[in-house]
């Protein structure tokens, strides 16, 4: 999962839009096409049980996005949270009259998906009456990964205006983040079979974050050194 078209408005699929002028529901049907690209994105992901790279480049084929510009398809979805495991569905439809926002970017649907999945799971283990869950612990290791999602979309943001160093800058806070995570997760519940799965799970999800983390941060750099070349 790499190579990024790193101009603000890619090239290809997203020029010539001409002048866009939609109403409220129109924009409120868009970010639902976009919720379910993500939840497409968790139905693939929860498909495949490989190492982190194999992961992702997996997945990135499977949505679409081995292309050289990256093209994202587009979706429809339900409210955003209420269900990100989704049943078998076709009616996704590739809409090339939407829009380029940053909602479209892969890096986006990747990092939107798995904050939501890791929030879910989280929910899910709480909602065990069985599980004695550190209160304070429950709320840093929340707040840690709060935190990392903020600073990842800023990062996305710089990188989708061409502040390239300023993305590395916000993922490295975000990285930050997701150590900490890390740190407080063997605390966070005593032993037990559904703290060892809760736990298994989570890393799994921090570690795919660090990867796509780590690859935004080699390419913008990359991206930052041509530019100064140029």
């Amino acid at each position: 999962m790499t190579n990024f078209n790193f101009e603000g408005q890619p090239e290809g699929d997203w020029e010539d839009r001409g002048n866009l002028s939609w109403s409220e529901v129109d924009w409120l049907k868009f970010l639902q096409r976009q919720d379910k690209e993500i939840a497409r994105f968790l139905g693939f992901y929860d498909q495949c049980a490989s190492s982190a790279t194999e992961r992702l480049d997996w997945i990135a084929r499977q949505m679409g996005w081995d292309s050289e510009d990256w093209s994202v398809s587009e979706i429809s979805d339900d409210e955003e949270g209420e269900d990100w495991n989704p049943e078998s569905d076709d009616e996704h439809l590739a809409s090339d009259t939407d829009p380029y926002t940053l909602h479209r970017h892969p890096v986006y649907v990747v990092c939107a998906g798995i904050f939501l999945q890791l929030r879910y799971t989280l929910r899910q283990i709480l909602e065990k009456e069985e599980t004695a869950a550190d209160k304070l612990l429950t709320w840093d290791f929340s707040e840690s990964l709060g935190e990392a999602e903020k600073h990842s979309l800023m990062a996305m943001q710089s990188m989708d205006i061409g502040d390239y160093l300023l993305c590395v800058v916000h993922l490295k806070r975000a990285m930050r983040g997701i150590n900490l995570a890390m740190s407080l997760l063997p605390n966070l519940f005593p032993p037990s079979l559904d703290a060892d799965i809760f736990q298994k799970g989570i890393v799994s999800r921090l570690f795919d974050l660090r990867e796509v983390f780590l690859r935004v941060m080699n390419d913008c750099r990359e991206e930052d050194r041509r530019e100064f070349r140029d």
